[in-house]
């Protein structure tokens, strides 16, 4: 009697052990690289890093993280939420922003950035527990008072232009130093056959900060004739330069070209939730443009919110996204359209759809799929009849005992 009681014990406990599990998963997340560097930060400078954050799930994780350490209150970071979601295919590649104050002392600092997973199925959840699994991101500081002034340069871009347009120039600068600059851009033009200089200018380029690289885009006065020219062109801090040449033509020979590719948005949002929409510009012409996106978002026809974006330089064959964050406050279905404004030309409307929900007060669970519950079930069932078994073989032995007495 002893050794079936022991029996249906151990089978009690496989049981809970086989229902527990069934109810919770680990997911798997990982972090590159493992540890980031901040070396040579001038007090009260800047450094930044980016890191990304990766998971071996195929479903929706949601994450987060905390820093804690030497360097918790120099520290921000953008995104700058500390929750974001990822999936297998989708890592979250996030920017790591170190500001030592001015009166720190010079140096070596630490701390440390715990990336945690939080749930399945992204901020709704999902059935059954998440075992959480965490990385942790060590971050070092090296505070100098050496100033070190390095850079790169290249990407050198001229375009053409017509008779009376202004002359458009490009060019990129990785700042690898610790102190912030703005490169002395130098252009000197020269005629088809480079014998005269026709043009020379010395341009103060725009700040980048340390660590960080920009692309720098820039406009001067065009008088100069239709021909075929010659540029020298220099950036004199980081001792880089190229030999470009360029066309001025005849006014109306090119031709601006846009198109507004799509505005995209996630098709389902709650209400009082911040919700991400973006149109995507496409410069299609031989030349930079100005452009800008005007819009309405419209709930049952009426209008809610104009738009109008800020204005911004679009090189020849590249694209830019006009991002509008929106927070709807009334569920419903809701309508964004709208064009681009470019060099004085429109491109075709386009729109796009944004269902509301209301905001339920607890986050819901999703459903089960009826194969897990239908296990989940049958273990339960079977812990009730080996629980209602094992208390009938107490009450019999019990019954026993009294009868020997």
């Amino acid at each position: 009697m002893k050794t079936r009681y022991l029996e249906l014990k151990i089978l009690l406990i496989i049981s809970l052990f086989l229902l527990l599990t069934s109810l919770a998963d680990a997911v798997s997340i990982g972090i590159s690289p493992g540890r980031v560097r901040f070396d040579n930060v001038l007090k009260g400078g800047y450094s930044e890093r980016i890191v990304k954050i990766s998971t071996g799930s195929d479903e929706e994780v949601l994450a987060s993280y905390r820093i804690s350490g030497g360097i918790k209150n120099w520290v921000r970071f953008d995104p700058n939420s500390t929750t974001f979601t990822l999936t297998k295919n989708n890592p979250y590649l996030l920017k790591i922003i170190i500001e030592p104050p001015s009166d720190l002392q010079v140096g070596n600092y630490s701390g440390n950035i715990e990336f945690v997973t939080e749930a399945l199925g992204g901020v709704s959840g999902r059935a059954g527990a998440l075992i959480k699994t965490a990385v942790i991101l060590t971050a070092n500081l090296e505070v100098t008072g050496t100033e070190i002034i390095k850079c790169r340069a290249g990407g050198f871009s001229f375009n053409d232009a017509e008779i009376g347009f202004p002359l458009e120039y490009s060019y990129t600068v990785i700042n690898d130093g610790n102190v912030r600059l703005s490169p002395t851009i130098t252009l000197d033009v020269w005629d088809q056959l480079q014998e005269n200089l026709v043009l020379t200018r010395e341009i103060k380029g725009e700040e980048v900060l340390p660590t960080t690289e920009k692309r720098i885009i820039g406009t001067l006065q065009n008088t100069l004739n239709e021909d075929q020219y010659w540029l020298n062109m220099k950036a004199n801090e980081c001792k880089t330069g190229t030999m470009l040449t360029f066309s001025i033509v005849e006014k109306g020979a090119i031709a601006d070209n846009g198109d507004l590719i799509e505005i995209r948005n996630k098709p389902w949002a709650l209400t009082s939730e911040t919700v991400q929409i973006t149109a995507k510009f496409q410069n299609s012409g031989k030349r930079s443009v100005t452009a800008k996106f005007k819009g309405a978002i419209r709930l049952e026809d009426k209008i809610v919110r104009l738009i109008e974006t800020e204005e911004v330089i679009v090189p020849s064959g590249e694209t830019s996204d006009f991002d509008i964050f929106f927070i709807p406050e009334i569920p419903g279905r809701y309508t964004l359209t709208g064009r681009v404004v470019y060099n004085k030309k429109l491109t075709f409307e386009k729109g796009s759809v944004l269902n509301v929900n209301p905001a339920p007060e607890v986050i819901a669970v999703k459903r089960f799929q009826f194969l897990p519950l239908f296990l989940y079930l049958i273990i339960i069932i079977t812990i009730l009849f080996i629980l209602r078994v094992i208390i009938k073989e107490k009450i019999k032995e019990k019954r026993k005992e009294k009868r020997k007495k």
